[in-house]
C-alpha cells in the first residue's frame, strides 16, 4: 500500500487551519463567554458598592477666590536696590505664609463660637490661638488643638497662576458657607500677618535712621557755630570765596566727601540691621531664597516638634531626631545670616575706603589752600561743611519722611481680585467617575478572574469545551470506572472489551474503532500512535481495549508498547516484559522472539516495551525501527503504538513523524486544556495527522431519554 511521506503534511480531522501556539484572541473571547454570568456578577457588587459609597459619604464643597501678590513692594525703605537679592521666590513664599501655623490660627480667631465648635469639633475656649508666651516660648498645644490647625491647613491650597501675579486659593468642607467664609477669612488674616511682619520690619531700620538724624542736626548747628566765630576771630565780613579756583576744587571734594559719607550710612544701615540676627528683619531687608527655605523649613520642623513632644512627651525616641534636624536648620540659617552680614560688611568697608580716600585728597587739598589763604581757606571749608550738613540734614529727613508713609504702602503687596463665594455644588464625591469606575473595575475583576481561570485551571470538563478550545474532535467518550480507578489489584479487568463487552466501556472503545474506520474509509491508517500530553491519563488503557475492539473484529493487529521509560502494557495483557522491542532495538534479541501472541484473541499480537536502554528518544527516532514498522504495516491490517505523554519526554515526536494517524488520550477534570493545546501545537509543527481525542472519566450526556438515565440504561 502506498504510503505517505513523513515530511508532508496529512490533512487533520476536524481541524483544517493551525493556530498558532499560545493564546489567541479567539482563546480571550471563549475565556470571557464562558465566564459571562461571573463577571455580570463582579460588575454588580462593584457598581452597588460604588453607590453605597457614594450614600454613605459626606459631600465635600470646595470655595475658590483669587489674590494678587505684587513682588515689587518689598517694604524695604528703598534699600533693596543696595543690597542682593531678587523677587523670583516672593511668591512661593507668601503662598507658605498664606497656609501657614500663625495664619490658621488667626482665621480661626476669627469664627464666632458656633462657627469654631461646627469646624473644630470642641469648642472655641478650649483653643489657643497664639503660638508663644509672652517671653517668646513656644506653647504646648494639645493633640486635638494641633488636629485643628492641621485640619485647616490640609482643607486650603493655594497655587500660583502661571505667567501671572495671581494666586489661587481654595478651601474645601463639608459645609459650602463655612468653607467660603474661611477661605475669606484666611486671606483677611494673610494680609494683615503679612502688613504687621513687613511694617514692623521697615519700622526697624527706620527708627536706627532716625537716631541718625539726630547726629546730622548737632553736626549743622556745630559748622554754622564754627564759621560764626572764624569771622569774629579773623575779621571776615562779607568774603566771596568763590572767586578763587583753590577754594572752588575744595567745595568739588567736600561734596564728594559728603555724598560718600550719604552713602556710607546708608549701608551702615543695612549692615547694622543684619547685625541684630533676626531672620525676619534681614529677610525683609535683604530678599535670599535660601534663607527663606530655612525659614520655612524651620517652621514645619518646630510643627513637628511641638506635634510630637505634645503626643509623646519629650522621651519620645523620634523627637531627639526632630531637635537635631531643627538645631542644623537653625545653624544653617546662622551661618547664611553671618554670610550675608559679612557681604553687607564688604560693601560697607568699601563705603567707609572710599569715603577715607575722598577724606584724605580734601586734606591734602585744603593743606595747598592754607598755603595760599590759610585764612580764606578756613572760612571757606568751615562754609562748605556748614552747607554740607545742611545739606545732607534736609535730603534724609525729607527721604525718612517719605519712607514712613511708603512704608505702610510697600508693606500691602496683595490685593483681592475674586473674594469666595458660598459653592452650590460638591467637589467629591464625584458620583459618576466613581460609578464608573466601579462598573469598569468589576468588569476587569470579571474578565482578568475569568482569564485566571482559564490559564491556571482550565481542566476539560465537557466535549464542547474541548473541541472549542482546541479545534480537536472528540472520538469517544469512556465513562469513569472507579474501580479501575483506584484499585491497582484490579488492572486485569481493565480489559473491559474481554470481561465486559457488552457494557458501555466496551461500546466507548468499538465507538473508538468506528469513529478511526469512518474518518478515512477509503484509506484507513494502518500505522495509528496513541499518546496523550501527560501520565495518567488513560492512554494504555486505550490502547488496549482499542486494540481488541479491532481484533474482534477479526482484523490482524499488531499492538506495541512504545514507553520505554513507563511501560505498563504487559502488565494488561499478562505478557512476560524480559525481552521487548528495547532489546531488540539494541540487538539483545531478534524480532520473531519479542511478538507475543494474546491468548483468545490469535489475530492479536503484542511486542513489550522490554527491559529499558539509555536513550529511548534515540532508539525510536532510528531507521532500524522505521524499516521494521513498514514490515509490520505490510504484515498486519493495523499497528497500533502505544507512546510516552508528549510533554512529559520527547520519545513519541518521531513515532508521531512515522505514524498514519495519532490519537490524543485527556482525561475529564484533570488535563488542562492548555497542555492539550500544546500537545496540539507540538503535533501539527511535526507534520502528524491528529484524528481526535479520547476523553476518559467521562461524566458527559447524563440525560434521561429512551436508553435510560446516562443514555447507557440500554447496556443494562
Amino acid at each position: 500500500m502506498p504510503q505517505t511521506p513523513p515530511e508532508q503534511s496529512l490533512p487533520m480531522s476536524g481541524f483544517e487551519h493551525v493556530e498558532a501556539e499560545g493564546t489567541s484572541f479567539a482563546d480571550l473571547f471563549r475565556a470571557i463567554a464562558n465566564g459571562k454570568w461571573f463577571i455580570l456578577i463582579c460588575t454588580i457588587i462593584c457598581a452597588a458598592a460604588s453607590a453605597g459609597y457614594i450614600s454613605v459619604t459626606k459631600p465635600v464643597y470646595e470655595a475658590s477666590g483669587t489674590v494678587r501678590i505684587d513682588p515689587s513692594r518689598s517694604g524695604s525703605l528703598g534699600l533693596t536696590d543696595a543690597l542682593m537679592g531678587g523677587e523670583n521666590d516672593v511668591i512661593p513664599t507668601e503662598i507658605g505664609i498664606l497656609t501657614s501655623d500663625q495664619v490658621a490660627l488667626s482665621t480661626l480667631e476669627t469664627l464666632s463660637p458656633e462657627q469654631f465648635q461646627q469646624f473644630a469639633g470642641f469648642p472655641k475656649d478650649q483653643m489657643v490661638f497664639v503660638q508663644e508666651d509672652a517671653q517668646h516660648q513656644p506653647l504646648q498645644l494639645t493633640p486635638r488643638q494641633i488636629g485643628v490647625i492641621d485640619k485647616f491647613k490640609g482643607s486650603i491650597k493655594a497655587a500660583q497662576v502661571t505667567g501671572t501675579q495671581l494666586v489661587g486659593i481654595t478651601f474645601q468642607d463639608h459645609n459650602p458657607e463655612l468653607a467660603a467664609l474661611l477661605l475669606n477669612r484666611a486671606v483677611d488674616a494673610y494680609m494683615r500677618v503679612n502688613f504687621q511682619s513687613k511694617y514692623n520690619s521697615v519700622s526697624q531700620v527706620h527708627g536706627w535712621l532716625a537716631s541718625q538724624m539726630d547726629d546730622l542736626k548737632k553736626r549743622a548747628a556745630d559748622a554754622q557755630t564754627k564759621i560764626a566765630e572764624f569771622q569774629q576771630n579773623n575779621n571776615l565780613v562779607g568774603t566771596d570765596p568763590t572767586n578763587n579756583t583753590e577754594i572752588d576744587r575744595l567745595k568739588d571734594l567736600n561734596d564728594q566727601v559728603t555724598k560718600a559719607e550719604g552713602d556710607r550710612i546708608l549701608k551702615e544701615a543695612a549692615w547694622r540691621a543684619a547685625q541684630s540676627g533676626d531672620p525676619e528683619v534681614l529677610a525683609s531687608l535683604v530678599p535670599d531664597a535660601h534663607l527663606q527655605s530655612l525659614q520655612g523649613t524651620e517652621s514645619t520642623l518646630y510643627a513637628q516638634y511641638i506635634q510630637l513632644s505634645t503626643k509623646f512627651g519629650e522621651n519620645y525616641p523620634p523627637l531627639a531626631e526632630v531637635r537635631t534636624q531643627l538645631a542644623e536648620v537653625r545653624k544653617e540659617i546662622g551661618s547664611n545670616i553671618k554670610v550675608i552680614t559679612a557681604h553687607l560688611n564688604e560693601d560697607l568697608s568699601a563705603s567707609r575706603n572710599a569715603e577715607n580716600m575722598l577724606r584724605s585728597t580734601y586734606e591734602a587739598e585744603l593743606a595747598r589752600a592754607y598755603a595760599l589763604n590759610r585764612k580764606q581757606a578756613d572760612y571757606a571749608v568751615l562754609l562748605a561743611e556748614g552747607e554740607s550738613s545742611r545739606d545732607l540734614y534736609d535730603t534724609l529727613e525729607y527721604k525718612l519722611q517719605q519712607a514712613t508713609v511708603n512704608a505702610g504702602l510697600d508693606s500691602i503687596n496683595t490685593m483681592i481680585v475674586d473674594r469666595a463665594r458660598t459653592p452650590l455644588v460638591p467637589v467629591a464625591p464625584k458620583k459618576t467617575i466613581i460609578l464608573v469606575s466601579g462598573f469598569i473595575l468589576g468588569i476587569a475583576v470579571g474578565v482578568g478572574a475569568a482569564l485566571l481561570k482559564e490559564a491556571m485551571g482550565g481542566e476539560i470538563q465537557t466535549i464542547a469545551q474541548l473541541e472549542s478550545n482546541t479545534g480537536l474532535v472528540t472520538l469517544t467518550t469512556v465513562p469513569h470506572i472507579e474501580a479501575l480507578k483506584t484499585d491497582t489489584s484490579a488492572r486485569p479487568q481493565r480489559l473491559v472489551t474481554i470481561t465486559e463487552p457488552r457494557s458501555r466501556f466496551a461500546e466507548a472503545y468499538r465507538t473508538l474503532r468506528n469513529s478511526v474506520m469512518l474518518s478515512s474509509i477509503d484509506q484507513p491508517p494502518r500505522l495509528v500512535l496513541i499518546s496523550s500530553s501527560l501520565p495518567s491519563e488513560g492512554k494504555t488503557l486505550t490502547s488496549a481495549n482499542y486494540s481488541i475492539a479491532l481484533a474482534q473484529k477479526g482484523a490482524r493487529i499488531l499492538v506495541i508498547d512504545a514507553d520505554l521509560r513507563r511501560p505498563r502494557l504487559h502488565v494488561d495483557f499478562n505478557v512476560s516484559n524480559t525481552n521487548g522491542l528495547s532489546d531488540w532495538l539494541i540487538d539483545r534479541a531478534g524480532p520473531e522472539t519479542i511478538i507475543a501472541p494474546i491468548q483468545d484473541l490469535p489475530n492479536l499480537h503484542f511486542i513489550p516495551a522490554g527491559k529499558g536502554t539509555t536513550f529511548p528518544s534515540e532508539a525510536l527516532s532510528s531507521a532500524k525501527l522505521q524499516a521494521l514498522l513498514e514490515q509490520w504495516k505490510r504484515e498486519y491490517d493495523t499497528v497500533l503504538i502505544d507512546s510516552a505523554p508528549m510533554l512529559a519526554v520527547s520519545d513519541s515526536l518521531p513515532l508521531a513523524r512515522l505514524a498514519d494517524a495519532t490519537i490524543l488520550v485527556a482525561r475529564a477534570g484533570s488535563t488542562p486544556l492548555k497542555a492539550l493545546k500544546r500537545t496540539r501545537a507540538i503535533l501539527v509543527r511535526a507534520h502528524a495527522r491528529i484524528l481526535g481525542v479520547v476523553l476518559n472519566d467521562s461524566n458527559v450526556g447524563q440525560d434521561t431519554g429512551y436508553y435510560g438515565k446516562n443514555s447507557y440504561g440500554y447496556y443494562e
